[in-house]
C-alpha cells in the first residue's frame, strides 16, 4: 500500500518484478500525506480489487501478498478465489490475519465491547480463528499452512481463570492456550488443482457417529460442499462402537459412495467433485479393486514407513510427499469412504479406535485395496494428542486378530 513492503522486497532481490494494487480512496489519502505508493513497485494499479484482478494476466504471479484487501471484504472466500487464477503452478499466496480468539479480544467481548479489530483508518476489520481461516482458504481452493504466529502472551492468571471454561467445552488446554496467545497468523497457501462443481457430479451419502450436536453442526453439517445439495446425510447417536454405527449407515445408504467422517471434519467446496475424480483414478490404478478409501494413511515397507495424504489437521497441514491416489496398509479414521458395492464392513469389537487399520487389512485379505485419495479437508479436533485408555484395548484386540500381519503400522503407533 505505502510501498514500504515493496522496498524491502526489492532490497532483498532487485530482480523481482512487483505489482501493487491500491484502492483509489487509499491512494488519494497517501498522496495527501505525501507518501509515494509507487516506491520500488514496477507496476501500480489504482483500482478496487475486482477490476484490478481483471487487469492482470492469468498465471502471472509467483507470490501474492494480501492483507487489508482480505480483512475488509464482506466475502473473503470470494476474494481469495478471485486471486487464485493469477498464481503460477507452485505459486504461493501469503497473508497475515488477526486472530479473533486472542485473549485480549476475549476480554473485550466479556466486557461487552466489540471483538472486531480495526485497521489503520479506524474501520472495523474481519478477523479469523485458526479453524475459520483454514476453512475459508480450503473453500477458496487453497491448501493453507500456518507458518508463523505473532504472539502476545496472556497473564498466567488469565490462563488459570480460563481453564475451567476450556474444560467445560471439552477443549484441550494446551491447544486453547496456544491459540489464545496468538495475536495473528501468517498463512502460506498453495492453490489446489481445479475440479468440477459439486452440483455437476453424482450425489454421495455422508454419515457420522455423533455425540456432540454442536460440534457436528459447526463442522460436518456446515460443510460448504453440502449447501443446497442432493447428498444424503445420515447420523447415528449413542452407538456402542464405530463398527455398529458405521455399518448401519452403509446399509441405509442410497448412493454409490458412502463417506464416513468424524463429526469434527469439515468438507470444503468442490470436495465431492474431487472425491469422484479420485475414485475413478483409484479404480483404474487398482484394476477396479477399491475396497475402502481414506484421506490419510500409512503403510510399512522394507525401506520404512510411508505416509500419504493431504489433510488440515487442527492448526497444521499434513502434506506427505507421495503421489496420490496411493495404495495404503492403514487408514486414518477421520474420514473413510466405502463404496456401496464393497463387501467390507467394520469390526464392532474394536470400539472407536483402529477400525481404519482393521478394514485396510480386511481389504487385503479379500483381494481388494485400501487407497489414500487426494481430497483435502479440515479435521477440526479439539482434543489433545494423548491417546485415550480405550485405545490400548483396541490395539490389543487388533494384535490378537492379525498375528500374521505384525508389526502393524497405524497412523499413530506401531502395533507389535
Amino acid at each position: 500500500r505505502s510501498g514500504r513492503l515493496a522496498e524491502v522486497l526489492k532490497h532483498l532481490d532487485p530482480a523481482r518484478r512487483i505489482t501493487g494494487i491500491v484502492s483509489p480512496a487509499f491512494a488519494a489519502r497517501e498522496v495527501a500525506e505525501h507518501v509515494n505508493p509507487t516506491t520500488c513497485t514496477d507496476r501500480l494499479i489504482v483500482a478496487e480489487i475486482e477490476p484490478a484482478v481483471g487487469d492482470c494476466a492469468p498465471a502471472s504471479f509467483d507470490c501474492i501478498l494480501v492483507g487489508h484487501a482480505l480483512l475488509c471484504r464482506t466475502d473473503p472466500r470470494a476474494t481469495l478465489a478471485l486471486l487464485r487464477p493469477l498464481l503460477r503452478a507452485g505459486g504461493h499466496l501469503l497473508a497475515a490475519l488477526p486472530n479473533a480468539q486472542h485473549w485480549t479480544q476475549i476480554d473485550r467481548l466479556l466486557r461487552g465491547e466489540s471483538g472486531s479489530p480495526v485497521i489503520d483508518d479506524g474501520a472495523p476489520a474481519r478477523s479469523f480463528t485458526a479453524p475459520s481461516l483454514i476453512k475459508t482458504f480450503l473453500d477458496a481452493g487453497y491448501l493453507p499452512r500456518i507458518i508463523d504466529r505473532r504472539q502476545q502472551a496472556a497473564p498466567e492468571s488469565w490462563l488459570e481463570a480460563m481453564r475451567a471454561s476450556a474444560a467445560r467445552l471439552g477443549l484441550d488446554a494446551t491447544a486453547f492456550a496456544a491459540r489464545a496467545q496468538t495475536l495473528s497468523y501468517i498463512i502460506d497457501a498453495q492453490a489446489l488443482v481445479d475440479t468440477a462443481a459439486d452440483d455437476n457430479v453424482a450425489p454421495i451419502t455422508l454419515g457420522a457417529c455423533t455425540n456432540n450436536s454442536v460440534v457436528l453442526a459447526e463442522n460436518l453439517l456446515a460443510s460448504a460442499c453440502l449447501h443446497g445439495s442432493r447428498h444424503e446425510v445420515l447420523t447415528v447417536e449413542g452407538a456402542s462402537s464405530a463398527g455398529e454405527g458405521l455399518n448401519a449407515i452403509i446399509e441405509q445408504a442410497q448412493h454409490e459412495l458412502v463417506v464416513l467422517a468424524h463429526q469434527d471434519v469439515y468438507l470444503p467446496r468442490g470436495w465431492v467433485a474431487r472425491l469422484w475424480e479420485q475414485y475413478e483414478i483409484a479404480r483404474q490404478l487398482t484394476g477396479d479393486r477399491v475396497g475402502v478409501m481414506g484421506v490419510y494413511g500409512v503403510r510399512g515397507t522394507p525401506a520404512g514407513i510411508e505416509r500419504a495424504g493431504r489433510v488440515a489437521d487442527r492448526d497444521f497441514v499434513l502434506d506427505e510427499n507421495m503421489p496420490l491416489p496411493a495404495i495404503s496398509g492403514s487408514l486414518d479414521e477421520l474420514l473413510l469412504i466405502v463404496p456401496k458395492r464393497s463387501p467390507l464392513r467394520f469390526d464392532p469389537a474394536l470400539g472407536f479406535h483402529l477400525y481404519g487399520t482393521d478394514i485396510a487389512l480386511a481389504a487385503e485379505r479379500a483381494g481388494l485395496v485400501a487407497v489414500v485419495i487426494d481430497a483435502p479437508c479440515h479435521h477440526n479436533s479439539q482434543q489433545g494428542d494423548a491417546l485415550p485408555p480405550a485405545f490400548a484395548a483396541s490395539a490389543e484386540y487388533l494384535r490378537a486378530k492379525w498375528p500374521e500381519s505384525l508389526p502393524i503400522v497405524t497412523p499413530c503407533m506401531l502395533v507389535r
